[in-house]
């Protein structure tokens, strides 16, 4: 038997404006299911009525409490432990040398001479070298690392005694970067962040990710951020949880559950830095830090099947009703 084909002018499809999704019912925020499949309290009304001054977001889910998302928080560590390598110095496409002699600051023998002595002592840097000789001044320096780096210069001056400032970023993660902040906009949604050795992006792409912000790298003398930095040691007025010696992802997923329940946060988020975990925990108006310093040195990278059998139980297909509209979703 032949099939028979029926063929259907085209102008017959007319498009068809789909609805606008109904609003969900006034009771639907109070019985959002915790993130967690393996939480006994998913789903149900009334466990999420009575517990929704716990529930915390972590990584755009909520959880009715922190130790419901322990098991994904230690899978979270354990990635960005292993992220943890040496850093790298970046080779430009125009050396710092040329660069000044390019912008007629030294001669080509003064740059032999600077390599020469660098070359015999091993010991530090090319800009270091020629201010030592009185050839350039650090200001000169500064210039030709913002044309290297393809950033601004900004002078440091008083700034740093604006106590608004203060806080924003952790003491130890700007010390361990060699980097302060410049500048900040009044509504704080641009933060500028000055180097003087080297550009961290590592600690930029943190900043954005804590404080839901655009942040822009710029240069400055480097003695300048060392006095910025003197500063703010003298009047630092935020203390930051730390520990230098937890390297294992269960026990730092531990401290982090158990500070989230303590603190009475609503928010946790965990990024890394170039030598640090860094943890902030939100809560209303207010934030706390938590700093977990990593040595390089003492970091093995974990097995990647290791990931594998705990991201099952979080995978999106989990938090998804019918439809396919996720209960809790969006950035953190």
């Amino acid at each position: 038997m032949r099939e028979s084909t029926v063929h259907i002018p085209i102008q017959s499809f007319n498009p068809v404006v789909a609805p606008a999704p109904p609003h969900p019912p006034w009771w639907k925020p109070w019985a959002g299911r915790c993130a967690a499949a393996g939480c006994l309290r998913r789903g149900k009304l009334w466990p999420s009525w009575l517990h929704t001054s716990a529930r915390v977001l972590f990584e755009g889910r909520w959880y009715c409490e922190p130790r419901c998302f322990n098991s994904l928080l230690e899978s979270r560590v354990s990635y960005l432990l292993s992220g943890f390598r040496a850093r790298k110095t970046k080779l430009h496409r125009l050396p710092i040398g040329l660069l000044l002699i390019s912008r007629r600051v030294i001669s080509s023998d003064h740059l032999r001479h600077a390599l020469r002595l660098q070359r015999e002592t091993a010991t530090g840097r090319l800009g270091e070298w020629l201010c030592c000789m009185g050839v350039v001044r650090e200001e000169q320096i500064t210039a030709a690392l913002g044309q290297q780096w393809g950033c601004p210069v900004f002078p440091l001056g008083d700034e740093m005694a604006n106590s608004a400032w203060r806080g924003r970023v952790p003491l130890p993660l700007l010390d361990s970067a060699r980097a302060v902040i410049a500048y900040a906009s009044r509504d704080g949604g641009v933060l500028h962040l000055a180097f003087g050795d080297h550009l961290d992006h590592f600690l930029l792409y943190a900043v954005e990710q804590m404080l839901d912000c655009r942040t822009v790298a710029c240069v400055a003398p480097e003695t300048r951020i060392a006095e910025s930095l003197t500063y703010l040691r003298l009047h630092n007025e935020k203390a930051e949880i730390a520990f230098d010696s937890i390297r294992d992802p269960q026990e730092m997923a531990w401290i982090i559950c158990n500070y989230a329940t303590e603190l009475q946060a609503t928010r946790v988020a965990v990024v890394r830095v170039s030598s640090h975990i860094w943890v902030r925990f939100f809560s209303g108006e207010t934030a706390r830090d938590l700093l977990f310093r990593v040595l390089q040195d003492s970091l093995s990278p974990p097995p990647l099947n290791q990931f594998a059998e705990r991201a099952k139980a979080f995978l999106p297909s989990a938090d998804t009703t019918k439809d396919g509209v996720a209960h809790a979703s969006g950035p953190v």
